[in-house]
């Protein structure tokens, strides 16, 4: 039986092997953690409020993962806060805020903040998007290209935003299910020819890749990736985030702020049957933001709520072992080679969100990859 390796149980590693498996291919998936989901960890706190230490939001364009969701038997729900739509502090005035807004689709040459210094804005308006766009991204605007305002993981509007009911990790362990997983292994070196692969002592006729470009270095690949390979991954940035929750004494009804001059936003949601969720979230974008979240700065910026005594909990990924980073951005110093990153070697396909094109630093785009990687996979052994 034709049989294939996949290094990492993220959304791309375990979407490529879900495709993979139904196509009759032999599965065996390799994660170092001692959990499924990668970049998606949920979390049930204490006070009985599950959150995402990762990834969160599902918008409406993330078809795939709605799709997968809806297939696996997974509810959605509304969370109430409006990601697209965060009142900025310190205030700015809701009809030149939209105004401001509004004139983005001209905003098309140069980096992110040339292309919103040429609009002309007003001060604090342009400080309220250019703040927007650095925590979304998590990635400085001074070293984006102004095309990034077009792609929805930067998008403003009151669109609805959703999760999975339990925890989107859930949609990770639904995928592993029916697979083979070997927790706590990690891979520390493939090696590969045109005719197969071999991890763990043990052959397989193909192999995906689906680790962050930041972890991918240290598998010893024998013979090594060509250079063109390895300049490619050795192009993609990341972007530096954090998440901070704040257990609540009473509830609070959906709401998204975003402060301004610290460079994270603190948001409210709803839970699965509807009612308040007891915690404040916030998330900061940017290395000057992750360096700035801290109980104190979200109390005082959401000062109207009250907050329990319960301890804060931070969740950070650049110093996680088997990430390094938050997800990947566009820079352009550091043109993404989106080509290169997703293109197969020999009979290694390679997955994950930095290998998504327009879908990177999404779960969607890691859904995404890894369906693109499982054909790579196909494609090669049918040839």
């Amino acid at each position: 039986m034709t049989a294939c390796a996949v290094v990492g149980a993220g959304f791309a590693g375990l979407a490529a092997a879900d495709a993979l498996a139904t196509a009759g291919i032999d599965i065996t998936v390799f994660e170092a953690r001692d959990r499924v989901g990668g970049r998606v960890h949920s979390r049930t706190l204490d006070n009985g409020a599950t959150v995402e230490l990762g990834a969160e939001f599902i918008l409406p364009p993330h078809e795939l993962l709605r799709a997968t969701a809806a297939r696996l038997g997974l509810s959605l729900y509304e969370k109430g806060t409006l990601y697209g739509d965060r009142e900025p502090r310190p205030p700015v005035p809701r009809t030149a805020l939209l105004a401001g807004i509004a004139r983005l689709a001209d905003a098309r040459d140069g980096t992110i903040a040339t292309a919103l210094d040429a609009l002309g804005l007003e001060q604090r308006v342009r400080d309220a998007l250019l703040a927007r766009i650095e925590i979304s991204t998590a990635y400085p605007a001074d070293d984006q290209p102004a095309s990034v305002l077009a792609v929805s993981g930067a998008a403003f509007g009151d669109f609805p935003s959703h999760g999975i009911a339990g925890g989107n990790q859930r949609l990770a362990e639904a995928l592993a299910r029916n697979l083979r997983v070997e927790l706590e292994t990690p891979v520390h070196g493939v090696a590969w020819t045109d005719d197969g692969t071999r991890v763990h002592d043990v052959d397989f006729d193909a192999c995906v890749i689906a680790v962050p470009a930041t972890v991918v270095g240290e598998i010893a690949f024998d013979p090594p990736l060509p250079e063109r390979k390895r300049r490619a991954l050795a192009s993609v940035r990341y972007g530096d985030a954090a998440k901070l929750f704040l257990p609540l004494a009473e509830a609070a009804a959906p709401s998204a702020t975003l402060s301004v001059p610290n460079r994270f936003w603190a948001y409210t949601q709803w839970a699965p049957d509807r009612s308040p969720l007891p915690v404040l979230a916030a998330f900061a974008g940017t290395r000057a933001g992750v360096e700035r979240l801290e109980p104190n700065a979200v109390r005082e910026l959401r000062p109207e709520l009250a907050f329990a005594a319960a301890e804060p909990v931070l969740s950070t990924w650049h110093d996680d072992p088997w990430t390094r980073a938050a997800y990947s951005a566009r820079s352009v110093e550091s043109p993404l080679d989106d080509a290169g990153v997703a293109k197969p070697v020999g009979r290694l396909a390679f997955a994950g969100e930095h290998t998504a094109g327009d879908w990177h630093a999404l779960m969607e785009g890691g859904l995404r990859s890894g369906l693109r990687a499982a054909e790579d996979v196909l494609r090669c052994l049918r040839a």
